[in-house]
């Protein structure tokens, strides 16, 4: 079977700080937001899109679902998508709007060309492998649990097609228990 082909990662200078920052609160966190970005390399277009202002970021959810990637999928013009990393996660809970507005902000100061640092060199910082394989992709919601969600639950058919298999049983599950009308 031959291998995927791999898509280049890149970080903008304010995401590598904000990794750094994360490292010193919590380095376990900050190799699980790595070992998350590695999904990039094989797909650029995983986890979710963002909407509104923000609409051509995608966003992957870390950890206990308090940690946030947000990245940009941009087109180098020779070939294969490159995908920049405009902000790797957001301190609280996954209410917190934090990590979206420091998007806009980040966006709103953006230079022309900004520092970027490659995955390569952050996973070596970060005392991981980067020879080793990225993460096998996450298994797909069957059809039969996204027809659930649309049919019963009442979810968007592009939202519950977009929900990594883990949050997508925890959906159904909360319906399933929710009390009756």
């Amino acid at each position: 079977m031959p291998d995927t082909p791999r898509h280049p990662v890149r970080f903008t200078a304010a995401a590598e700080a904000d990794l750094d920052a994360l490292h010193r609160r919590d380095p376990q966190i900050a190799r699980a937001a790595l070992h998350k970005v590695r999904l990039l390399e094989r797909d650029p277009y995983a986890g979710r899109p963002l909407v509104g202002d923000l609409v051509g970021f995608r966003k992957l959810v870390v950890g206990d679902r308090h940690w946030r990637i947000v990245w940009r999928v941009v087109d180098d013009g020779d070939g294969p998508s490159e995908v920049e990393i405009s902000e790797v996660w957001a301190v609280g809970a996954r209410e917190d709007s934090a990590v979206y507005d420091e998007v806009r902000r980040r966006l709103a100061d953006l230079p022309d060309t900004p520092n970027i640092r490659v995955l390569r060199d952050l996973l070596e910082k970060f005392g991981l492998d980067p020879g080793a394989a990225a993460p096998p992709p996450p298994e797909p919601v069957p059809a039969w649990l996204i027809d659930r969600l649309t049919g019963k639950a009442g979810l968007p058919l592009e939202e519950a097609q977009a929900m990594p298999l883990e949050e997508a049983i925890t959906t159904w599950e909360n319906w399933m228990s929710r009390p009756p009308d």
